[in-house]
């Protein structure tokens, strides 16, 4: 019996073992699981309860024109800040000292409210200090002060904005050592030349940095981001990178140390094309209208000046936009950039594209016998369609149908050579398509007429007056001043495309584009035309003192807000043996009174443009300016 009863406890006793052992087993492949598996799991848990990261954005890149002038910099800016974490103790002391009240006057304790109360005291004693050192009367906006305590406890909270250099000095010399106050220095963007090249240059806003993918709970100073112009289109290349912090947290979310730290890199720098000298001459000529001028680089396509006016200070967008100033740039309708966001009829710039088609399909030639008589009038079909102001020009050939800007001429060879013809030659030079400048924003509005065009638009069938109309750049046509002034460019060098650049760059090169597709006879015919219009034609407003210029004016009618209104348009290159730069002038009407002409008004703009730019390239020469040299001259 006994050893029966042995035997059996023996089998409770391995029973019992093989029940711990499973329980050993299972506890010790939890734990490897918990400690060993895991790890990466828990360690990224712990982490999240005790890190936090604040992203430090970069400073920007500076912009700079094609001979080194600084166009765009960042400048510093000085406010006074304050960390929640440097007055823990003496909030906690006002809170100590709010509930001791409220306990002795036995009024009912909500210390939610009672902290928040703690807080505001505290940090209202330090703007006091503040507006008394600077003489400021800033008030607390407990709302917000709350929304940043709540969302962005880590990052300091601004007392005082935009400090005056004799704030700063003041508070340097006042602020004890001790005050958790301190002067932050940030950094806007700033715009030594104000508003010249504003729309090229464009504008920044704030921004939050989100490339950062991270399991921590991250904080991060407001940056700046590319909103126009070339601080959006090269927006990548002057942001840089962002530094960051990371920091060990007590459960409360305030800060124990700094355990990694990586600074932010300055963005790279942009040369432009833009000469700011010619820049700012092509804005002073165009002051008091509405319009646009570009001037290119016949050869590399780069501008050389791109002004729209009205426009505006970039400096009053810093370093946020209000809403006083953005509605007083919207009302003057100062954002767009009508260089090529502006679209209107070339009307006898155009003219230039039909005597092309003319030309290569044997409609018109140089021959004085192929003339036509303009009695100021004609008719095509049912309508009549009037000359230049009715006037009369008699007998009149190609060459001086262009250099008079006969508009009986282009009407009557158009119904010959037909729509298909000049539209075809329009588009070889490209007017139909946008011209991909490195520059955001470019209009698509861009209209090269045709019957099935107007046909898809619903505007009905195609008339023979709709030719006419075509032929002279009015009707549907529609360009922007860049694409006349790309077309100017390539009818300079005898080619069929310019690409523009706003980027300077020594390679760029406009030798791949096709030729036009006229004899050499046709075309030097062509560009003695031009010149015959500079200096004794529509366009002798334009001349220049030792300098050849070859050129187009015209005169587009539109419509804005039920009135019509004139376009006065210059077209033009000089120095016609030698191409060096290609010009293009839209100026809009704003009332009845204006009274703007191509030959009265862009061309007198064209003349004082290409002036300066010979003048100055003559003094770069070691040369005397025109002006002296016409001086020198006189008894």
């Amino acid at each position: 019996m006994k050893q029966i009863h042995f035997q059996q406890n023996n089998r409770r006793i391995a029973i019992l073992g093989i029940f711990f052992l499973l329980v050993f087993l299972f506890l010790a492949c939890g734990l490897f699981y918990r400690q060993i598996i895991q790890y990466d799991y828990f360690c990224q848990k712990e982490k999240r309860q005790n890190q936090r990261r604040i992203i430090l954005p970069a400073p920007r890149g500076d912009i700079y024109d094609r001979n080194g002038n600084l166009l765009v910099c960042n400048k510093p800016s000085f406010d006074l800040q304050l960390y929640f974490d440097d007055i823990r103790i003496e909030v906690r002391r006002e809170y100590a000292r709010l509930l001791k009240e409220l306990r002795t006057e036995k009024k009912t304790i909500n210390c939610n409210l009672l902290q928040k109360q703690a807080r505001q005291n505290i940090v209202e004693k330090y703007l006091k200090v503040a507006n008394t050192i600077t003489g400021r009367n800033v008030t607390l906006d407990t709302k917000s002060l709350e929304r940043h305590y709540r969302e962005s406890l880590l990052l300091p909270i601004t007392i005082l904005s935009d400090l005056s250099s004799k704030e700063y000095i003041r508070l340097v010399d006042y602020l004890p050592s001790s005050s958790p106050l301190y002067i932050a220095t940030n950094y806007y963007r700033f715009y030594p030349y104000q508003s010249a090249a504003c729309h090229v240059l464009g504008y920044v806003g704030s921004a939050i940095e989100t490339s950062h993918a991270s399991s921590l709970k991250t904080f991060q100073f407001i940056g700046k981001t590319g909103k126009a112009g070339i601080e959006l289109s090269q927006n990548q290349v002057l942001s840089g990178s962002c530094g960051e912090q990371i920091f060990s947290v007590d459960p409360s979310g305030f800060r124990a140390e700094c355990i990694q730290e990586k600074y932010p890199q300055k963005g790279h720098d942009c040369t432009l094309s833009i000469d700011i000298n010619l820049q700012i001459a092509v804005e002073r000529a165009l002051e008091n209208k509405f319009g646009s001028a570009i001037v290119l680089d016949v050869y590399s396509g780069e501008i050389l000046a791109m002004a729209s006016k009205p426009d505006y200070d970039v400096n009053l967008l810093n370093p946020k936009i209000t809403s006083e100033i953005y509605k007083k740039i919207t009302n003057s309708g100062a954002w767009l950039n009508r260089a090529f966001q502006g679209v209107y009829p070339p009307a006898s710039t155009f003219k230039i594209i039909s005597t092309i088609a003319f030309l290569r399909h044997g409609i018109s030639s140089w021959d004085r016998t192929d003339s036509i008589e303009c009695s100021g009038k004609t008719k095509i079909g049912t309508r009549t369609f009037n000359c230049d102001h009715s006037t009369a020009h008699g007998t009149v050939s190609l060459q001086s149908a262009i250099e008079k800007s006969c508009n009986v001429y282009f009407y009557l060879r158009s119904q010959i050579c037909g729509i298909e013809k000049i539209a075809e030659e329009a588009k070889h030079f490209h007017l139909d398509q946008k011209t991909n400048i490195e520059l955001p924003f470019e209009t698509n509005r861009m209209t090269i007429p045709s019957p099935a065009w107007k046909e898809k638009k619903g505007y009905g069938k195609w008339f023979p007056g709709d030719t006419a109309n075509t032929s002279i750049g009015q009707g549907y046509v529609l360009v922007s001043p860049l694409q006349m002034a790309c077309f100017t460019a390539s009818l300079a060098k005898n080619r069929t495309q310019t690409i523009p650049h706003i980027l300077h760059d020594p390679r760029h090169s406009q030798n791949n584009a096709k030729k036009i597709d006229l004899s050499s006879d046709n075309y030097e015919k062509l560009l003695q035309t031009l010149q015959r219009v500079i200096d004794s034609g529509t366009g002798r407003s334009a001349s220049l003192n030792h300098v050849t210029l070859a050129g187009k004016s015209g005169t587009a009618q539109v419509w804005e807000h039920g009135k019509k209104r004139n376009v006065a348009w210059f077209i033009g290159f000089a120095p016609v043996e030698n191409p060096k730069i290609a010009i293009a002038i839209a100026i809009q009407e704003q009332s009845k009174y204006d009274n703007y002409y191509g030959g009265k008004t862009a061309a007198p703009i064209a003349r004082q443009i290409l002036n300066f730019y010979f003048e100055e390239e003559k003094l770069t020469r070691g040369l005397r300016p025109l002006d002296s040299r016409k001086e020198s001259q006189t008894p």
